[in-house]
């Protein structure tokens, strides 16, 4: 598998409170976005944090012989809940921070992706497919019928996000299983709030190799006004 990971501060923010990460154990990969929630204290701590201890959960469960990806990916989000929440509640300069997630995890027959927040997962081959489903305000309004998709996308309030790690005494994550080979993209809003479903389809489609494709991703989020932090994680069986 060949995964490329960018992350970029965009052209708005002093901060990025986005982090990434891609890392291999034996057969199984692990994948993540987090993003720092925006107008908190630390949002960069809580991301950091949330890679940092889902990576660790998820080794010791696997070496364990732990099978059950699902299973896996809710514990170290829990953990990493309770400790960003932790953090956050012995720190005053700290206190109210959190951070989305999204992470997958790879394997050589099945690939589980877990979600919190509004970063998400897409699978990209002949069309682009949107895997995850935000957890926010807006979606709650679309799933009640009260707006429509299309007026989610420019609704004032299409950044409140409904869960996050660090905030609350639990989180429930989303669980996704996917297949096929189509290629898996993680994000922040960052590139989702700048650039078109389609064009992010394009952009992977039309790049010379996994590289170029986050490079030009993130520059396509600020070529259209890089209003947050932009974190991409691509990853494909096979050269583009």
């Amino acid at each position: 598998m060949q995964v490329s990971t960018r992350t970029d501060v965009g052209n708005k923010r002093s901060t990025n409170e986005d982090s990434v990460y891609a890392d291999s154990f034996d057969s199984e990969r692990l994948l993540v976005v987090a993003d720092g929630m925006g107008g908190h204290t630390a949002g960069d701590v809580a991301s950091d944090m949330a890679t940092t201890e889902l990576s660790a959960s998820v080794e010791a469960a696997l070496a364990d012989n732990t099978s059950d990806y699902e299973t896996i990916l809710d514990e170290a989000i829990t953990s990493a809940n309770a400790e960003i929440r932790e953090l956050a509640d012995s720190d005053p300069e700290r206190s109210g921070m959190g951070t989305t997630v999204v992470a997958a995890l790879v394997g050589d027959d099945e690939t589980v992706i877990a979600n919190v927040g509004d970063s998400r997962a897409y699978q990209i081959g002949d069309d682009i497919e949107q895997i995850t489903v935000d957890q926010s305000f807006v979606q709650e309004l679309v799933e009640q019928g009260e707006i429509t998709p299309e007026e989610a996308e420019d609704h004032p309030q299409r950044n409140v996000i409904s869960q996050s790690l660090g905030t609350t005494e639990e989180v429930e994550p989303d669980f996704y299983s996917v297949s096929g080979n189509s290629k898996l993209l993680l994000c922040s809003d960052g590139l989702t709030e700048e650039v078109a479903d389609e064009r992010i389809s394009e952009i992977v489609a039309e790049a010379s190799d996994i590289d170029s494709a986050t490079t030009q991703l993130v520059e396509a989020a600020n070529d259209n006004g890089g209003s947050d932090n932009i974190s991409v994680v691509l990853a494909t069986d096979s050269s583009l």
